[in-house]
């Protein structure tokens, strides 16, 4: 008995050592950030007092994220640090570049989301030739745009924006369904003796 007590303490004692030596990992390189402004806020939630504004293209380094989709981040070129939704960061300034500028709704109807997901809520139905402001493109690929018409920003996939107006709009893909073999004709059956 006494024994298996040690053992068990034994196998106790690396256990602080493992969880102390293995932090979160940290996430490597710059990001950017996408709309023209946002607040880094005290904690992660749109209900939490404001720190700090950060502007298009400023980089940051995360420190932390949640997964809920915040990130802790602190300025790379200034001082200061706060949460940011992860949504407004671009991990390339490639994509930051593709920001600005005139787009036009390419389908007959689409949704505007408050964020980079179809299932979130739609903000606005915008319709064919609608022109938006590109604000940016976030790591999930999905861009953010200014209806130029209302001002409601939003997220929607870039594949419904074309970089100038349309005369018709773009049909949606057709799903062709597989060929099938045609029946294979049995041969006639034998008359049967009587």
């Amino acid at each position: 008995m006494k024994l298996r007590a040690f053992i068990l303490a034994m196998m106790l004692i690396p256990l602080p050592l493992v969880l102390a030596a293995s932090p979160a990992q940290p996430f490597s390189g710059h990001y950017y950030v996408i709309p023209t402004s946002a607040p880094l806020r005290i904690c992660a939630s749109h209900g939490c007092d404001t720190l700090l504004t950060a502007y298009r293209g400023e980089k940051v380094e995360i420190l932390e994220r949640t997964a809920t989709g915040w990130s802790n981040v602190r300025f790379v070129e200034r001082s200061g640090s706060g949460w940011i939704p992860s949504n407004l960061l671009s991990y390339s300034p490639d994509l930051q570049s593709r920001a600005g500028g005139t787009y036009y709704v390419n389908k007959s109807s689409v949704a505007l989301h408050d964020e980079p997901n179809p299932n979130t809520r739609a903000l606005l139905t915008l319709h064919f030739n609608d022109a938006v402001e590109m604000l940016g493109v976030g790591a999930s690929g999905w861009a953010q745009v200014r209806d130029l018409k209302t001002s409601v920003v939003g997220w929607l996939s870039p594949r419904y924006l074309s970089s100038s107006p349309l005369k018709s709009p773009k049909s949606p893909r057709r799903h062709r369904a597989p060929r099938q073999a045609p029946p294979k004709e049995e041969p006639p059956e034998p008359p049967k003796a009587m």
